[in-house]
C-alpha cells in the first residue's frame, strides 16, 4: 500500500456505512471489532498527515521537473527565480516529513505490540515512497547543476568565439591600417626621392652653368693682351694714316704751287 492509497483507504474507511449492533454473542464480537477498528483507525489517521506531506512533496518534484526542462530557454532569470524557489519549498516538505516520520518511529516505543506492527508497516511503505521522491528530487537537482554547467560551458564558448572574432576584426583592421601606412609610406618616399633627384639635376645644372662662366673669364682673361695689342695696333695704323694724310696734303699743297709757277 503507497501513500496514495492509503490517502484512498483513509477516505473509503470514513465514508463505510456502519452495520447495525446485534444483542447477545454478537456483542462481545463487535466491541472486539471496533476496538480493532479504532486502533486501525487511530493509526491511519496518525500518518494521514505524513501521508499528505509526501503527496505535496511529490507535486512540487513534479513542478520542479518541469522547471528544469525549461532551463537554458528563454526568461532564464525567470525560470531560475522559479527553480530556487521551487527548491526550497520542497526542502521544507522534506524537513517537515523527516520530523513527523521520526516522531512516528519514536511513537512505535510506547504502542502495544500488535499496533507497533501495523503502524511499522504503514511507516516503511510511507518511508519507502519518501525515499523513492526524495531520489527523484535528488536526482532532478543533479540534472539541473548538468544543465547549468553545460549552458555556462555554452555561453562561455560563445563569449570566447565573440571575443576571437573582435579579435581577428581588430587585426584585420590593424592588418588593413599598417598596408595603407606602408603604402602612404611607399608614396611618401618616392616622392622625396623624386624631389631628391630634381634637387640633385638643378645643382648640377648650376654646377655646369658656373663651370662655363669660368671658362668664359679665363677665355676672356687670356685674351684680354690680345685685345689689348689690336687696339695699340689700330692706334698706331690710324697715327700712321693721319701722318700719311698729312704727307699726302702736303704733297698736293706743293704740286699745286709748282703748277702755278709754271703757268
Amino acid at each position: 500500500m503507497s501513500f496514495q492509497d492509503f490517502g484512498k483507504n483513509r477516505s473509503s474507511n470514513n465514508n463505510r456505512p456502519q452495520q447495525p449492533r446485534t444483542a447477545g454473542a454478537s456483542s462481545g464480537a463487535t466491541a472486539i471489532g471496533n476496538g480493532t477498528s479504532s486502533s486501525v483507525a487511530t493509526i491511519s489517521e496518525g500518518y494521514g498527515s505524513v501521508s499528505n506531506g509526501i503527496l505535496q512533496y511529490q507535486r512540487n518534484v513534479g513542478i520542479l521537473s518541469k522547471i528544469i526542462a525549461n532551463v537554458g530557454v528563454a526568461n532564464a532569470s525567470v525560470t531560475e527565480n522559479q527553480f530556487n524557489v521551487q527548491v526550497d519549498v520542497i526542502r521544507q516538505l522534506g524537513s517537515k516529513i523527516e520530523v513527523e516520520l521520526k516522531e512516528k518511529e519514536q511513537s512505535m516505543m510506547t504502542m502495544s505490540r500488535t499496533d507497533a506492527s501495523r503502524s511499522r508497516a504503514t511507516y516503511t511503505k510511507l518511508t519507502r515512497d519518501y525515499r523513492h521522491v526524495e531520489s527523484t528530487f535528488k536526482n532532478l537537482l543533479l540534472d539541473a547543476k548538468r544543465k547549468r554547467n553545460n549552458l555556462e560551458s555554452q555561453l562561455r564558448e560563445e563569449a570566447e568565439m565573440e571575443q576571437r572574432k573582435q579579435f581577428e576584426e581588430g587585426v584585420g583592421h590593424d592588418t588593413a591600417r599598417l598596408q595603407m601606412q606602408i603604402k602612404d609610406d611607399r608614396i611618401n618616399d618616392e616622392i622625396m626621392r623624386e624631389r631628391e633627384e630634381e634637387i640633385r639635376s638643378i645643382n648640377k645644372g648650376m654646377h655646369q652653368v658656373n663651370e662655363i662662366y669660368k671658362d668664359l673669364a679665363h677665355i676672356i682673361g687670356s685674351q684680354q693682351e690680345q685685345v689689348d695689342e689690336v687696339e695699340e695696333h689700330m692706334e698706331r695704323a690710324n697715327e700712321s694714316a693721319e701722318a700719311g694724310l698729312k704727307q699726302i696734303e702736303k704733297a698736293n699743297t706743293k704740286a699745286s704751287t709748282s703748277s702755278c709757277l709754271i703757268c
